[in-house]
């Protein structure tokens, strides 16, 4: 079955790659057709009233295009637009028999306003089709066919034009488009796993929004809103460098052959660049990076170019500065755009980002048109400085826009892992600690051949008392009678569970003197549970008692379970003694610490700790050896019905590992709790999307070092047995250097045996 599913992957990577190679071709040769025929037939000048022309169609044109993503899905609209705009491409090839500055015109509103939003289209396919944990793998692979295509399309736009004309690359962009719509029904749907909510249409989770357009979900959506400026300024700046650029080129080359040579080589070797830096650097900078700095990218080299266009003008340095924006773009900005509408719920995603992707930055191109023309009235000498100056200044404006994008990417991830909580069938989840704990080992070998006793039960015995010897109740002769503390205290010792029971019962209210001798029978399994509720009623008033106790060199079975008693004492100094008892030796002790710790913090919101302190404290859980991790078990079986809630729900409980579930545990003292949870649980599912948003969310919320050494026990799917058989002294000293717990642990067995 993961056999087949993972065919299915790999055959819809393949057709992506291949429509992403086609559409980019006919982009790159496109552009290039496009700046060639409207600068054949049209002054310079004429430039900015096309773009904002281009840009005000684009803004009516995606109205339309955002409420047919919502009324179809992306995988049945975007094919049939790739092959209307095959056909107009047909019709403008006509055209250019019959009047070049019609077909000029038409080309170049065709492509700007059609153009952006197939672009747009195929990205939010491909953003729907796979889940953000495996677009982010992916992402690249798709993007490199991308660059590939483009440099394709560049040199197939230069022989066109120095072998035929201009006008002859219409057809073969054509044939580049129907390519497009053929292919993309190769996506196929996505993989999904047989559970009923599953198969579910993904619209129907958002019917009571489905009265939400795209202008009202990016205006109510505050990480949208940000896309979208940055979106606005990113092309606004761009047109004033391009402005440049082209009238630079325009002077340079006035023929129409020899423009569309020169676009056709100058988009070649951007797309040449782009494939290298992409190949070489694109998953690189999505892992090392995060997304909102390779986004920031763009902004960066915009500004840089424009500052040295300014400083260096001339047709070399237009060249440089557009080529690294158009190299950025195309490469490790794309590669972390899309990647920014992963976490955005699908019907929400279809409205906001083709209005983002083509409104948006069609209205930056209109601005941009309207300040070019604006900043022409200056005259020749001062309008070209003034230009570049205020692209530099805008582009500094985006990258504060684009580094502010994690938090905002992150609270995306969240909702979607709260909105996908309902969908994760806890009938799918399996166990991932899939190899025998070390304690199982144990069990398996004859300890007596070790010279080693049976391990007996922790809590299976009574507490015994150094001072005193068993008593034979039933021979002894009545005491007389004692101070009611007195007698207490004596019944509290004698080892009688209903008469103990009786005792704690009498006490609504706990004498403090009696503290010390309530305490003890915490080791006792038999009336613990009494013993628990008692000693939480006093927890205020002796919680300096019980960290000592916690915080000292006690029996563990009274250690481990002191934190149940101070869950019910959510004060300053119960925090700190937990919090030292995450450095004890042993791992029950700081499990029932660390649950404590995140219900002491859930009724008390004034108290607060260090994020860099609970990190360091996971990172000591997680550098552990593999073996340590799965060793982790906790041997106190004991029901309490007033236990502080644990991180995660019963069934996912018994299927993970203990040592996962503390370590998620810890991380939600600093970390939104509620994510947190539905992480875990996701992480633990065979639904591919599911899991791939929760390790996609846990992939930026933690810091590199916990997640580099935390990863290995999300994702190793190794099976059980792969191991080579060890003697029992191979086992026995593997067990003693393993851990410094374990090593405690086998000496009290060797204690025993003594």
């Amino acid at each position: 079955m993961n056999q087949g599913r993972q065919q299915r992957e790999d055959t819809a990577v393949t057709a992506a790659m291949l429509v992403a190679a086609a559409m980019i071709a006919n982009h790159v040769g496109g552009r290039a057709t496009r700046d060639a025929l409207f600068f054949s037939n049209f002054d310079i000048t004429a430039f900015p009233i096309m773009l904002i022309v281009a840009s005000l169609l684009s803004i009516v044109a995606v109205v339309v295009f955002s409420r047919a993503m919502l009324s179809l899905s992306p995988q049945r609209l975007v094919p049939w637009a790739f092959g209307a705009s095959a056909a107009l491409l047909l019709v403008e090839w006509w055209l250019t028999s019959q009047s070049s500055k019609v077909a000029a015109v038409a080309v170049y509103l065709h492509l700007a306003v059609i153009g952006s939003f197939l672009i747009s289209g195929f990205w939010s396919i491909i953003n729907e089709r796979f889940d953000p944990r495996t677009a982010k793998m992916r992402i690249s692979r798709i993007a490199a066919g991308a660059t590939v295509g483009g440099l394709a399309g560049g040199i197939l736009a230069e022989r066109v034009a120095a072998l035929l004309s201009v006008s002859a690359m219409l057809p073969l962009l054509a044939l580049l488009h129907l390519f497009c719509a053929w292919r993309l029904r190769a996506l196929g749907p996505v993989a999904m796993t047989a559970s009923p909510q599953a198969n579910r249409d993904p619209a129907s989770d958002f019917q009571p929004e489905a009265h939400r357009s795209g202008f009202r979900i990016v205006a109510q959506e505050s990480y949208l809103r940000s896309l979208a400026v940055m979106v606005v300024l990113g092309a606004l700046s761009v047109v004033l460098i391009d402005y440049v650029f082209k009238a630079q080129v325009v002077a340079a080359y006035p023929q129409g052959e020899e423009l569309m040579r020169f676009f056709a080589v100058f988009y070649t070797a951007v797309s040449l660049i782009t494939f290298i830096l992409q190949t070489a650097f694109g998953r690189f900078a999505l892992e090392k990076l995060g997304l909102a700095k390779t986004v920031a990218t763009l902004p960066a080299a915009v500004g840089v170019g424009a500052l040295g266009m300014f400083f260096a003008p001339g047709l070399a340095s237009a060249v440089m500065a557009r080529a690294g924006e158009g190299v950025l773009r195309s490469s490790l900005y794309r590669s972390g755009y899309e990647l920014l509408y992963t976490p955005i719920r699908p019907r929400e995603k279809r409205a906001a980002k083709s209005l983002i992707d083509v409104g948006f930055e069609g209205l930056g191109d209109a601005l941009g048109g309207g300040t070019v023309r604006l900043i022409l009235l200056l005259g020749p000498q001062f309008a070209h400085p003034t230009m570049l100056i205020s692209a530099a200044l805008l582009a500094g404006a985006g990258l504060l826009v684009a580094r502010s994008l994690n938090w905002g990417y992150i609270g995306a991830l969240e909702k979607s892992l709260l909105h996908n909580a309902a969908e994760l069938d806890l009938s799918q989840v399996v166990d991932k600690t899939t190899r025998q704990t070390m304690m199982q080992t144990m069990a398996a070998v004859d300890l007596r051949a070790l010279g080693l006793p049976p391990v007996e039960p922790m809590g299976s015995q009574t507490p015994t008392y150094p001072d005193k010897e068993p008593r034979n109740v039933e021979s002894e002769t009545p005491p007389s009678p004692l101070d009611p503390i007195i007698q207490q205290i004596v019944d509290l010792r004698s080892e009688q569970p209903e008469l103990i029971r009786a005792t704690l019962a009498q006490a609504k209210t706990l004498d403090l003197p009696l503290v010390p001798h309530v305490i003890p029978l915490l080791a006792w399994d038999e009336v613990c549970p009494e013993v628990i509720r008692t000693l939480r009623r006093v927890a205020p008033a002796i919680t300096g008692q019980l960290v000592d106790v916690l915080n000292s060199q006690q029996d563990l079975a009274i250690r481990r379970r002191i934190p149940r008693v101070l869950s019910a004492s959510p004060s300053q100094q119960a925090v700190d003694g937990l919090w030292r008892g995450l450095n004890d030796k042993r791992f029950e002790v700081r499990f029932q610490c660390g649950r404590v710790l995140a219900h002491i913090l859930d009724k008390n919101s004034e108290i607060q700790l260090e994020r860099e302190q609970v990190f360091s404290a996971v990172l000591r859980e997680v550098s552990v050896g593999r073996r340590v991790w799965e060793s982790h078990r906790l041997l106190d079986q004991l029901e309490d019905d007033e236990k502080p809630s644990s991180l995660v729900d019963e069934f996912v409980q018994k299927r993970s590992s203990r040592s996962l579930e503390h370590v998620f545990t810890i991380l939600s003292l600093v970390l939104p709790r509620e994510p947190l949870k539905i992480a875990f649980r996701g992480v633990h599912t065979d639904n591919r999307n599911l899991k791939g948003t929760a390790l996609e969310y846990l992939e930026n919320i933690l810091p590199e070092t916990i997640r580099k050494s935390l990863w290995p026990f999300l994702e190793d799917d190794r099976k059980p047995g792969g191991e080579k058989t060890q003697s029992r002294e191979e086992i026995l000293a593997n067990l003693m250097n393993s851990n410094q717990s374990i090593e405690v642990n086998l000496a009290e067995l060797i204690k025993k045996s003594g």
